[in-house]
């Protein structure tokens, strides 16, 4: 591929260059012509990204079975002899966040609002309504739907009590409907089992039921982002616990990357086997748990060197206040991707 792309000039400064010539001696830029098809742009990013020469498979064996060591090789100048970091990084987070992407269900909000509904009655509803043509089910949907309308002008009691049976599947489809006006909405949503507030309009409340699956598509593309913005946390939390000893922030934020790269390497392995062979028991995310946290204690003891018990008691505080900080961060995550909508 390079001997077919290199030109007779030095596209930065203009010195012409032999056909031998791999860089430019007086600028030192790559002889290449940087013009290519789309095809060949997208062949080689993804090379640089994810090819696994012999160097990258020489990393994942320490990476997965030697905790710590990547990050005291990187730390100790050796840049060259194991794969960078942030690209280990990359590598299991977009591995990981695409298989949550993939198996989490669009319809999620839907799915889980409906199922806590189903009762046995509503289940021979459901029956009926399969066996019945499709013109009598929209016969029969107008008819629901002129009721729901009528609900604000009848007797309140009464206006309560139908409210409050609404099933989420009938308030999403008054969130969508044109006729039906904000006031209207609003204050049906106020007498149903769905209520919420959390400081947003009538208009952010009824678009996020009627854009709930939108909202869950959304979410989880901000997941990717705001892990990244959390490490530079937890870096600072290994910080402040070994204030005393010298060494600099960066090197907490090398470990942070490679502790979050076998989580994600691990979390995302598991969840795919769960998804693939439909497995329902937990046991398997439990143990992957304890990998976890295990491999980042053994990391951190052989980073450190402190005693082992000395050791449990600081990663039980950064453990604890990580957790907190994730705790905060899905739920601006969350309350964010709602403001989105």
């Amino acid at each position: 591929m390079k001997n077919q792309r290199k030109i007779d000039r030095c596209l930065n400064c203009g010195r012409s260059l032999p056909d031998f010539e791999n860089y430019c001696p007086d600028c030192g830029q790559e002889n290449k012509d940087q013009k290519v098809p789309v095809g060949v742009f997208l062949e080689e990013l993804i090379t640089s990204l994810f090819s696994f020469d012999g160097k990258f498979i020489r990393t994942l064996g320490v990476f997965l079975f030697k905790p710590g060591t990547l990050t005291r090789s990187f730390n100790s100048g050796q840049r060259k002899k194991y794969t960078h970091p942030i690209r280990l990084y990359l590598i299991f987070s977009l591995f990981y966040f695409f298989i949550i992407g993939f198996i989490i269900p669009k319809d999620m909000v839907d799915r889980i609002l409906t199922s806590r509904e189903i009762s046995a009655s509503e289940e021979i509803q459901q029956e009926i309504e399969d066996k019945i043509s499709e013109s009598e089910r929209e016969e029969l949907t107008k008819l629901q739907q002129a009721v729901i309308k009528e609900i604000p002008n009848t007797n309140p009691d009464h206006s309560d009590s139908v409210a409050n049976t609404l099933s989420w599947k009938e308030l999403r489809f008054l969130s969508i409907d044109p006729e039906v006006s904000v006031e209207t909405f609003s204050d049906t949503l106020e007498k149903s089992a769905y209520a919420f507030d959390l400081g947003f309009s009538a208009e952010k409340r009824r678009a996020f039921i009627a854009n709930s699956n939108l909202f869950v598509s959304q979410s989880v593309k901000n997941l990717p982002l705001m892990m990244l913005v959390l490490l530079p946390i937890f870096a600072l939390f290994v910080h402040v616990l070994y204030s005393k000893r010298q060494h600099f922030y960066i090197e907490n934020l090398i470990l942070g990357f490679h502790l979050h790269a076998f989580a994600y390497a691990l979390y995302g392995l598991v969840i795919l086997i769960n998804h693939t062979f439909s497995i329902q028991n937990n046991w398997l995310a439990e143990i992957a748990f304890v990998l976890v946290t295990t491999y980042a204690y053994v990391a951190i003891l052989r980073l450190f060197k402190q005693h082992w018990f000395r050791t449990l008691i600081k990663f039980w505080v950064l453990g604890i206040g990580y957790f907190l900080v994730l705790l905060a961060g899905m739920g601006l995550e969350l309350y964010l991707s709602l403001l989105l909508l």
